[in-house]
């Protein structure tokens, strides 16, 4: 199978909604549209795809942002996601490497993201790639 890592564009947003709601978080087109249009306009925030035959099968979002304890820039996967009929294949391990010299570029000193509890092969995953849970997330709906 030959797949294409590239930017994601506005263009996308269908097949971007259909994979945050894969992920569970509900997502419709519109949605995936807006968010993809800030992303791409945003010079602190990154966005690619995995193509595969004109379909969109996978997607890394990062951000930039000043880590005030640390003093520096970190990059924070804010999603990653592969489609669950392409997992098993190196491409969320291809879309984490792609979003890592996002950060090398940035000169951030680390990667940071988030897991639901319930994700155990996606921990096993991460920590295979080098990553270490070090702190719980606490989160407030506002």
């Amino acid at each position: 199978m030959k797949i294409m890592v590239r930017r994601a564009t506005e263009a996308d947003a269908k097949h971007t909604a259909s994979l945050l709601t894969e992920l569970g978080y509900s997502s419709t087109e519109a949605d995936a549209r807006d968010r993809l249009a800030r992303s791409v306009r945003s010079a602190s925030s990154y966005c690619l795809v995995a193509e595969s035959a004109a379909e969109v099968i996978g997607l890394v979002s990062a951000e930039l942002i000043f880590y005030f304890p640390r003093g520096s820039m970190i990059c924070r996967i804010t999603s990653l996601i592969v489609s669950s009929q392409h997992r098993g294949h190196g491409l969320g391990q291809k879309l984490l490497a792609a979003a890592t010299e996002f950060a090398r570029e940035h000169h951030c000193s680390g990667l940071e993201l988030t897991s639901a509890e319930g994700r155990v092969d996606a921990h096993r995953f991460y920590r295979r790639l080098g990553f270490s849970q070090t702190s719980f997330r606490f989160f407030q709906e506002l």
